[in-house]
């Protein structure tokens, strides 16, 4: 018989490719006529013996196995039974139908078997444990009778009960040698193998093949339905059958008699025993009368001369080959289970150490920790980047600690694209020889390269569709356990890797998120004093709207008030009158002047922009300074020092000399009779310069450090001045790219303010400009 076709053997199965099996399973050779005859009869109230003998005395093989029968039974008989007749008045005809059904089954099945490659499959083992369990299903029946089974019935469902298997083995060889050897490598039971490998078990295939052979229920029930727990039984199947012959199958495999083929835990006897209320004592007590059968039975059958010594020596033999089987198993789990037990303990040491609310970097010390204990090392070198747009940290970590880094390096260019650390892991041979040229990395890789065999393992997750928002980091570490470098290929460290690579993505992204709600508040904040800004242009420009509007209105008639007070000075004789008209030409200079202010706030002038001596622009400030508080009566000193050499700087002179006019002025008033210093010297290291003026005044109040260049703010008595001075100097300094700052002097007992001026020079501008 030709093995079938079957589609992908070691992969899914699916329902075409059972039914195919199945359908091989129908093809196998059917009873021959006497066995389905001699069946029939049994199951007749008017049965013929004549009948019966006849079609015995047609087979002389069966003939001669009916007198074998004989002279083996307990009827005290011997060898007196000469003929088929007496043969079969003796045994009776239901021991009749078993015997001549185990006679044409074997025939039946190892006359289509001879030429067949059976390889780990041993057929005389494999029959020798079937009559063992035949034998021993009878001796239970026999026994105990309550169970109301017919021990001739049970023997042949004994002998019958792993039918499947052969029928399997017939049908699909090689392939159900390759499950018998998967089974064998992983210790299991054989149906698990074959659901995994085949897709049925051989309990549904020997209740295949026993429909096929149309045998009786009972019988089909012990071979679909032994070996499951008699609970899960189903209400119609013959429950008492199948219990004795899940039993003979436990106690013919505690005696290992023959092969079973089976290679994971057997049933448990004493177990079984108990759970069908059997006194075990008497269970225990059957074995010696079950070796001597088995010894008879297996010369009548043909399956070999096995004397009762043989089979207690192969008994012994198998039993020592299954504990030898077991202890190898045991020592591979036992090496499995410390390997599993030590990447837990690097699992559990990492969840020690880290915490939900840990950094990355933070995080990174903890795996680097982990990983470093279990291959032998406490130094870690990692490279971490956060993201495709962020830059790549080196870190090296002893002990679970920082000890130099992160320092941020920049990407290895290899020309083909190697954008994140991760795929460092993946390079070739020649992707290295590109990377030795980098000095961080061959430096990085020469210290690993000292203390031991070097491992280099990516945190990278693999087929994400947003990898470049997700952190990608490789360690590298000098492995000096080799039992603990070994483990990092495992399919167990690969959960343990993916929890890492997890963590790290979940502490990248809530580092992220913190640093985007901080971003968000100083977005907020910078928000907040655009606002400010922008409602205090706006305000300026209304300002500045009313301011031309006033002008247009106002400077005609103050230009006739400072007029006619002008003639009236000069005509009048008495002092009062003239310091009245005095007064008058200043109040009309006044608002002229503060008309001007506004409008320069709101439309400042376009500048006119030069190079132009520094020296030059403050002295001229400082010109307009004297001439200023001079008429007020202040006798104030304005002093100038240039420490250094200073560059040109591009400015309006006239406009850049009023504004650093105005700070000169409040300089001059804080401190009317102190001495008022300028410095002008470069900024170290810049293209920009300083010019710093500082007088030994009362200094500035906290609010007039908050607010000294808001529009109209002064601390001086009402009608001083306008509070438009340092609103007017810092408007005019953007127009040149300058800033402006006030503070009190540091250190000053006699308290002192100073105002700072930072422009560019002409070099620094040229230098923008390309």
């Amino acid at each position: 018989m030709e093995e079938l076709n079957v589609p992908n053997p070691d992969g899914d199965v699916n329902p075409k490719q059972i039914e195919l099996i199945l359908s091989g399973i129908d093809r196998l050779p059917t009873l021959p006529a006497v066995a389905t005859r001699l069946m029939a009869i049994g199951s007749e109230e008017d049965f013929d013996l004549d009948e019966a003998i006849r079609l015995i005395e047609t087979d002389p093989a069966l003939s001669a196995t009916i007198l074998a029968m004989c002279r083996t039974a307990e009827k005290g008989l011997g060898d007196k039974i000469t003929s088929v007749r007496r043969a079969v008045i003796m045994l009776g005809l239901e021991t009749l139908q078993a015997a001549v059904l185990s006679v044409y089954v074997y025939e039946q099945l190892e006359g289509h078997a001879k030429t067949q490659d059976t390889g780990l499959f041993d057929r005389t083992g494999f029959w020798i444990h079937s009559i063992a369990v035949a034998c021993a299903s009878e001796s239970i029946a026999r026994s105990f009778p309550e169970f109301g089974v017919k021990p001739d019935e049970a023997y042949l469902s004994g002998l019958l009960h792993d039918v499947g298997k052969l029928a399997m083995q017939l049908v699909l060889p090689k392939v159900y040698e390759k499950t018998l050897r998967l089974a064998q490598s992983r210790q299991c039971a054989t149906c698990a193998a074959e659901q995994a490998t085949i897709g049925i078990d051989h309990y549904t295939a020997g209740k295949r093949l026993s429909e096929h052979w149309k045998l009786p229920d009972s019988i089909r029930d012990a071979i679909w339905l032994h070996s499951q727990p008699r609970a899960s039984l189903p209400e119609d199947a013959a429950r008492e059958l199948v219990s004795v012959v899940t039993l003979g199958e436990a106690i013919a495999r505690d005696l290992h008699l023959g092969w079973a083929c089976e290679f994971g835990v057997g049933l448990n006897t004493m177990e079984l025993a108990n759970e069908l209320e059997l006194n075990t004592d008497k269970i225990g007590s059957m074995a010696q009368g079950i070796v001597e059968t088995v010894s008879e039975r297996t010369q009548i059958l043909g399956v070999g001369e096995h004397t009762e010594g043989d089979l207690l020596l192969s008994s012994i033999t198998q039993a020592n080959r299954r504990l030898v089987d077991i202890n190898s198993t045991l020592q591979v789990k036992a090496t499995e289970a410390n390997r599993f037990w030590r990447v837990l303990s690097v699992l559990g040491e990492f969840n020690d150490h880290a915490s939900g609310d840990s950094t990355p970097d933070e995080l990174l010390c903890s795996l680097a920790n982990a990983l470093g204990n279990m291959v032998g090392t406490v130094r870690v070198t990692a490279i971490l980047q956060h993201s495709v747009k962020d830059p790549w940290r080196v870190y090296v970590i002893d002990n679970g600690t920082i000890t130099d880094g992160p320092e941020e390096v920049s990407p290895p260019d290899t020309g083909i694209g190697i954008a994140r650390p991760g795929g460092l892991a993946e390079a070739n041979a020649a992707i290295m020889m590109e990377l030795a040229s980098i000095e961080w990395l061959t430096d990085m890789l020469s210290d690993i390269r000292s203390a031991g065999t070097p491992i280099v393992m990516s945190l990278d997750e693999p087929g994400e569709g947003d990898a470049d928002q997700l952190p990608s980091c490789l360690l590298i570490l000098a492995g000096t356990d080799p039992v603990g470098g070994s483990l990092i290929s495992t399919k167990a460290f690969g959960f343990v890797r993916r929890t890492w690579i997890s963590a790290l993505a979940r502490s990248v992204r809530v580092e992220r998120s913190k640093r985007l709600g901080e971003d968000l508040a100083a977005a907020n904040r910078a928000m907040a004093a655009m606002k400010d800004t922008l409602a205090e242009k706006e305000s300026l420009i209304r300002l500045g709207q009313m301011a031309a509007g006033a002008a247009h209105e106002m400077n005609n008639p103050l230009a006739v008030i400072r007029g006619r007070s002008q003639q009236l000075f000069e005509r009048l004789g008495a002092k009062r009158d003239r310091d009245a008209a005095e007064s008058i030409a200043r109040g009309a200079d006044q608002l002229s002047d503060l008309i001007t202010s506004l409008h320069m706030l709101t439309d400042p002038p376009k500048p006119m922009k030069t190079p132009t001596d520094p020296v030059l622009v403050v002295r001229q400030a400082m010109d307009i300074a004297r001439d200023r508080v001079k008429k007020e009566g202040v006798r104030a000193k304005i002093q100038l020092s240039i420490p250094s050499e200073v560059l040109p700087i591009d400015v309006d002179r006239d406009l850049l000399s009023s504004a650093i006019a105005e700070p000169l002025i409040n300089a001059a008033q804080s401190n009317p009779v102190g001495v008022v210093s300028v410095c002008i010297e470069p900024v170290p290291d810049t293209n920009r310069l300083t010019i710093k003026i500082a007088d030994r005044g009362p200094g500035f109040s906290p609010k007039s450090l908050k607010h000294g260049f808001d529009p109209f703010f002064s601390e001086q008595g009402a009608g001083r001045r306008s509070g438009l001075g340092l609103a007017r100097t810092r408007g005019i300094l953007d127009l040149h790219d300058a800033e402006i700052s006030i503070a009190n002097l540091p250190g000053s007992k006699g308290g002192g303010g100073e105002v700072t001026i930072t422009i560019g020079t002409v070099k620094q501008r040229n230098r923008r400009a390309a």
